[in-house]
């Protein structure tokens, strides 16, 4: 299935498949200065494969969802819920496929342009001058990646069920690739950041736990008390360096985790405003209404209408 419509916004799904087993859907869509490319793929045989593109692109591979235990960072291959962004130079490459035996894997990825990326590009973010300078091309680097967070996988969603159709749909995808890749640079300057950081190693492993557990618990009530014990270190610590650290507070994020997981409910779920508040965390539907509007500018109820 594929077909290009008047505004230059070209989708085609295509199927591979090999006498091993190995199959792989791919589903594409190419605008004037970004691809985008959803595949899922099962491989019961370790395999090499070769690829030849005809013009360089900067990758954003994100691994959606990789059910296989071990990893082998010699290969450098990465785990579910991470991102890596390299790029791809013109001519041929080979890829490594580690084998996922009967378990399917999903990922997605955005490819950009040489102008596209040179467009966006500043010395203001530390990830972006680090990879200007990085000369290795074809080969994923560990430098360059990254856990996934909740807003990545909204936005990603958010693409592949665009609102729009033609000129509209082009316009709508091309911003949310540059809102996508913007959380990508966000969370590898943090990753800078903390590697600049007077904060110990541990504190900062520990830090990086406790904002994963909130991201998978964003629903409960917390304490600062509370989530220090969870990480291990004390109330200030915790307070002062996370602001280090992710720029935001503690409270400041797990607030914006909750709106962000609300707007996704209230708009792909279709649910309903009490059902929401309850299901973020919120007692009291009036709370959760007044902190949607000051996250959005608008109350919940409006965004159904």
């Amino acid at each position: 299935m594929n077909g290009m419509n008047q505004s230059g916004v070209y989708e085609q799904q295509r199927i591979i498949h090999d006498e091993t087993g190995y199959r792989i859907q791919l589903d594409e869509v190419t605008l004037s200065q970004v691809d985008l490319k959803w595949g899922a793929y099962v491989n019961p045989e370790e395999k090499v494969l070769l690829f030849h593109p005809d013009k360089s692109a900067i990758i954003s591979h994100f691994r959606m969802y990789d059910p296989r235990v071990v990893v082998d960072l010699k290969r450098k291959n990465i785990r579910e819920k991470q991102f890596v962004i390299y790029r791809e130079d013109a001519g041929p490459y080979e890829l490594w496929i580690p084998p996922t035996k009967d378990k399917g894997c999903s990922f997605f990825e955005l490819i950009m342009s040489d102008h596209f990326f040179n467009n966006i590009m500043t010395d203001e973010s530390e990830f972006m001058s680090s990879f200007h300078q990085h000369t290795t091309v074809s080969t994923p680097s560990l430098d360059f990646t990254a856990q996934m967070n909740p807003a990545m996988y909204g936005v990603i969603n958010e693409m592949r069920n665009s609102p729009y159709t033609g000129y509209l749909k082009g316009i709508y995808l091309e911003a949310k690739a540059i809102e996508l890749f913007l959380m990508q640079v966000n969370q590898l300057d943090q990753l800078e950041i903390a590697r600049r950081s007077k904060l110990k190693a541990r504190d900062i492993e520990s830090l990086h736990a406790v904002k994963a557990y909130m991201e998978l618990n964003y629903n409960n009530p917390y304490s600062i008390p509370e989530l220090a014990r969870i990480a291990g270190i004390n109330q200030m610590k915790l307070k002062n360096g996370f602001k280090e650290l992710f720029n935001t507070t503690v409270f400041g994020y797990l607030s914006n985790l909750r709106m962000q997981e609300a707007k996704r409910l209230l708009i792909d779920e279709k649910m309903y405003v009490n059902e929401v508040a309850d299901l973020v965390g919120y007692k009291h539907p009036h709370h959760f209404t007044a902190a949607f509007k000051k996250k959005y500018g608008m109350v919940p109820k409006d965004l159904k209408s």
